[in-house]
């Protein structure tokens, strides 16, 4: 297994290109369709030299879906002045001002959190002056530890809620549309040593079934892993995309995800008899399952219901609604539980067909020879 491996490196070395490009059309064009920023709100903010105004902005900065710029007041007036869709907000010691030339959810949700930020104050500093610091801490404790009341909430009919996010839809689409054709031409690996013998000569070294095809398996899924956790990490921390907090569910998915397309990719290249014929169903395949699940657009806007009774043969549709459940619509792995169950069901099913027909096509194949 360790030779494979080492085979299998020094390929990539002589022919990086693939890997290359698909990892850089996955960043440029999920950059360029989410607007070439993260999908945090940009907001500028102008203080008055009070303690409360400081604080409501340490609070605010507290949020992960706002990205704040302190400016002065005077240029967050000429700057609202310029573009009326920029969120500017002032902020004083008793009261605030949002300057914009539009209503929109992030207008309503910043003014909720400000006024909200303002109230705590206000009740912090009424205990405060009522019985000092320690009393504050005292009142602090037990809020934390004792909540006043136990509140549930959610929406009236969960069904008719859509929520989108641009730069999570371009992101987590064409990461797991490029990463199809990674992972399967990595796979074609396993068509191509059987067509030129390498794979009997190995078998008569002393190598298992087991070890080639893990060898194979294994090497294929790290590099699409890799893929796609560089893809990750640049647009969570250098681009700045806001996960809602979930980016260790995120890769946690996108392994799970990565070892389904590395099932369907076996599936394929046991059904065929050449590289060339691989590559070509594969292409074929990875545009189809990126329309019918999601990949391009949200199925929430799709009309066709031939189209979304479709979706359940596409992998990237369950990949793209547990991530996007995940992080949008914020909810757990155990709410997510089904699509990933079903996902690592449909992997272990296709690999065990899928080596099934591989080997009965060498048996057929050696006593033809």
């Amino acid at each position: 297994m360790k030779g494979i491996w080492i085979a299998r490196l020094q390929n990539l070395k002589r022919k990086p290109l693939v890997l290359i490009m698909m990892t850089l059309m996955t960043l440029v064009l999920a950059y360029v369709l989410s607007g070439g920023v993260g999908s945090q709100t940009p907001i500028l903010i102008a203080l008055d030299d009070t303690s409360t105004s400081k604080e409501v902005l340490d609070e605010l900065n507290t949020f992960e879906e706002y990205s704040i710029k302190e400016v002065t007041k005077d240029v967050l007036y000429e700057k609202v002045e310029q573009d009326p869709d920029l969120i500017g907000v002032h902020l004083t010691q008793t009261a605030y001002t949002v300057l914009t030339g539009t209503e929109t959810d992030s207008v309503r949700e910043i003014s909720l959190a400000i006024e909200t930020a303002y109230s705590e104050n206000a009740f912090q500093q009424k205990i405060i002056e009522m019985g000092g610091e320690l009393k504050w801490l005292e009142v602090k404790e037990n809020l934390s530890n004792q909540e006043a009341f136990q509140m549930n909430t959610s929406a009236m009919d969960e069904a008719q809620v859509f929520r989108y996010d641009g730069a999570l839809q371009s992101l987590f689409g064409y990461m797991l549309f490029f990463v199809f054709y990674t992972i399967s031409t990595n796979v074609q690996f396993i068509l191509e040593d059987k067509r030129t013998g390498v794979w009997n000569r190995l078998k008569l070294a002393s190598i298992s079934r087991f070890q080639l095809y893990f060898g194979h398996l294994s090497f294929s899924f790290i590099i699409g892993l890799l893929q796609m956790l560089l893809v990750i990490l640049v647009f969570r921390f250098v681009v700045g995309t806001n996960m809602y907090g979930a980016l260790l569910e995120v890769i946690l998915i996108t392994s799970i995800y990565v070892l389904l397309v590395l099932a369907v990719s076996l599936l394929i290249i046991s059904l065929v008899k050449t590289v060339s014929q691989s590559g070509v169903i594969i292409s074929l395949l990875a545009v189809a399952f990126a329309m019918i699940g999601g990949a391009y657009w949200p199925l929430e806007i799709v009309q066709s219901e031939g189209l979304l009774a479709m979706k359940w043969l596409s992998p990237i549709y369950y990949a793209m609604e547990a991530l996007k459940r995940i992080t949008i619509y914020g909810e757990t792995l155990g709410a997510v539980s089904t699509y990933l169950w079903m996902m690592l069901l449909f992997a272990a099913t296709l690999i065990s067909g899928a080596i099934y027909l591989l080997e009965k096509k060498s048996e057929r194949g050696h006593s033809i020879e």
